[in-house]
Formats: C-alpha cells, sequence, structure tokens
C-alpha cells in the first residue's frame, strides 16, 4: 500500500489535553504521533471530542489549535489550524 502522508511523523507518548465541548473540563488524551501537519491522539474512554479545539501539551510547553479530520475507535486524528 502506498504511503499517504504529506510529511514524516514520529511517535512521541506525551501527555495532553483538551476542554470538553460540552462542559469545558479538561480532558486527558496521549499525543501518540506528531508529523509537521498534524497529530494522532489516543482517547481511551468515550469523548465529548470538539470539532475543533486547543491541544494543550504541558510536558513541551506547547499548545496547539486543530481540527478533527478522521477517527477510528480510541485513535483521533487532527490537522493543526493556527
Amino acid at each position: 500500500m502506498p504511503e499517504r502522508r504529506s510529511s514524516e511523523r514520529f511517535a512521541v507518548g506525551l501527555e495532553g489535553w483538551f476542554a470538553s465541548e460540552t462542559t469545558g473540563d479538561p480532558f486527558a488524551c496521549t499525543v501518540w504521533d506528531l508529523p509537521e501537519t498534524g497529530v494522532r491522539l489516543v482517547i481511551p474512554a468515550p469523548a465529548d471530542i470538539p470539532l475543533e479545539f486547543e491541544l494543550n501539551i504541558p510536558d513541551k510547553g506547547a499548545v496547539a489549535m486543530v481540527r478533527l479530520v478522521w477517527t477510528t475507535g480510541s485513535h483521533y486524528g487532527a490537522r493543526f489550524t493556527g
């Protein structure tokens, strides 16, 4: 199967969080892959995930706006928007 990604991805396994769409409460996730253009998150429990949200990665002091583009079970792909 040919590779469809436009940039190399890097496995990182960092802890992150974002705010719930309905309550605004923080929701924990794991940043699994971190290519230049987006991120793959692992969210083990069902979550109220907004279409666009601010992703926080405290260990790296990073904050990024992302837009959800795909999901398969507990894995979610998002593209950086700003």
